[in-house]
């Protein structure tokens, strides 16, 4: 769990001077987007409860490009194959999620060209299902990252596919040089092991 502040920049442009008789606004928060009582419990035990006020979507799977919080990305797709279910839901319809590791030894790591340096990552997959408020099974089928923000500023992110380890490498790789860096590919392995046996997130229950 994090402390997240929320408050926005001031303007950079200039502006008239308040009246002498009004002091100036402070900066607005962040819109609030929702309105949840949520619990979350990671798998060390670790539990955040209250009233969630916003919630975000990972641009990319990481979260490194940026949060959504439009409508539409704040939909997502939950799947039940006995009953051939497929289909698009909002967190408001959600009760309960559980989230596994499928096997703690089966991790992968690659890393992507896509962001300079490099960005490498290590991952475990993950099984998640979801309970709606009027009593269905869904798996869920989100591979991006979701962020949950309370009201008192505290936040957790989950991932429901796949729980990532990642991080740029810290040099740039010159034309030609595809050498990939070992070292990080063994720390990411360590850090992903320690958050599936902590910081990982187990259930999220709402109303």
């Amino acid at each position: 769990m994090h402390a997240l502040l929320l408050a926005l920049s001031l303007s950079a442009f200039a502006q008239d001077p308040a009246p002498a008789d009004e002091a100036p606004t402070s900066p607005p928060l962040a819109q609030s987007n929702a309105d949840l009582q949520m619990s979350i419990t990671t798998v060390d035990g670790e539990t955040t409860s209250g009233h969630v006020v916003r919630i975000e979507r990972s641009d990319d799977v990481y979260g490194e490009k940026g949060w959504l919080d439009d409508e539409k990305s704040l939909k997502f797709y939950v799947e039940n194959e006995k009953r051939k279910e497929y289909k698009k839901i909002t967190w408001d319809q959600v009760k309960a999620v559980t989230v596994k590791v499928v096997s703690a030894k089966d991790i992968n790591c690659l890393y992507s060209s896509d962001y300079t340096p490099w960005l490498y990552q290590c991952d475990a997959k993950l099984s998640s299902q979801l309970t709606t408020k009027d009593g269905k099974r869904y798996d869920v089928d989100s591979g991006h990252k979701w962020r949950f923000i309370f009201s008192n500023g505290e936040w957790s992110e989950v991932w429901f596919k796949r729980h990532y380890a990642h991080q740029k490498d810290d040099r740039r790789v010159e034309l030609g040089d595809d050498t990939e860096n070992v070292a990080l590919y063994q720390a990411l392995q360590t850090k992903l092991k320690a958050e599936l046996k902590t910081s990982l997130v187990k259930s999220i229950s709402a109303k």
